[in-house]
């Protein structure tokens, strides 16, 4: 019998990822859980499997995957991508998939996260950038639930350098750009709710399809500056979670500021001839 339950479980989970592979909406969750009698906790664990399929590890060949619990009820997977020709820091992490696909959602808090293996130092200091009081909840396997501060013990992040809030602080009123080229002001509105508080420097790609489709990005920066994600890769993970390929991008605009004490385009425009080599690249420079 509780076999056949695992194959219930397992067909339904299955199914709801065929439809979806990077989020489950707060009903369809509520749902599923009716359904299959698991809690949060062990359904975020029980999608890992599944989810891991969706993994793009081009160089390591080693699937990782994660699901995220956010306040609004909503749950967010992710999966780590990694990308040949390019160095090995524009890789992304399946716990900053998860964190970029919850922000670019417009998720607010991530009350837990399960993931396939303990997660790395890297992605510890990424799930620092939280910031405030997160009580986040770390479900590795075959492990009790773990707070942060159990993972991250002494940590160095926002509130050192004296900031409130974090990654997935809600981002201020709502922005709309006037640009009359619509993949320009995409990627300006995008810049404008990019997280960049240490560099002051914000900074937003957006990525045409080529069916149409427009996906953006802002840069996600962190207190160890090294897990930074760029306005390019977080654009990358809400292609990745439409369920498109790289070689669907026609054409891809990064927007800067003048003043910027940083650059995102060498390394945008060279990714972007490893990946979808015939993809038009524009930088969009702006006096403010």
């Amino acid at each position: 019998m509780p076999r056949a339950k695992d194959s219930f479980i397992l067909q339904i989970l299955s199914d709801v990822l065929a439809a979806n592979p990077f989020l489950i909406e707060n009903a369809k969750v509520a749902s599923i859980l009716k359904l299959t009698g698991l809690d949060q906790y062990q359904l975020l664990q029980q999608l890992i499997p599944i989810a891991k399929s969706f993994a793009r590890p081009l160089i390591s060949n080693y699937l990782v995957a994660a699901a995220g619990l956010g306040k609004s009820g909503n749950i967010y997977l992710g999966v780590n991508l990694e990308f040949t020709g390019v160095p090995l820091n524009q890789s992304v992490h399946g716990e900053q998939f998860v964190i970029a696909n919850a922000r670019n959602h417009g998720e607010t808090e991530l009350l837990a996260i399960a993931t396939s293996e303990a997660p790395c130092g890297h992605c510890r200091q990424f799930f620092n950038e939280l910031g405030g009081d997160a009580t986040l909840q770390i479900l590795a396997p075959d492990c009790k639930p773990r707070s942060l501060i159990e993972l991250l013990p002494a940590s160095f992040g926002p509130k050192n350098f004296g900031l409130t809030g974090g990654l997935l602080t809600p981002c201020r009123e709502p922005f709309q750009s006037r640009h009359p080229n619509p993949l320009i002001a995409r990627a300006i509105e995008a810049s404008h709710f990019s997280y960049s508080p240490y560099s002051k420097s914000p900074s937003g790609v957006a990525i045409r399809l080529s069916d149409g489709p427009i996906h953006t990005g802002g840069c996600l920066e962190n207190a160890a500056f090294n897990p930074s994600l760029s306005p390019f890769l977080t654009a990358l993970v809400s292609v990745v979670a439409s369920k498109h390929r790289y070689d669907e991008m026609s054409e891809v605009v990064l927007v800067e500021q003048k003043a910027a004490k940083i650059s995102h385009a060498f390394l945008t425009e060279e990714h972007l001839k490893r990946i979808a080599p015939h993809a038009k690249f524009h930088l969009e420079i702006l006096d403010a």
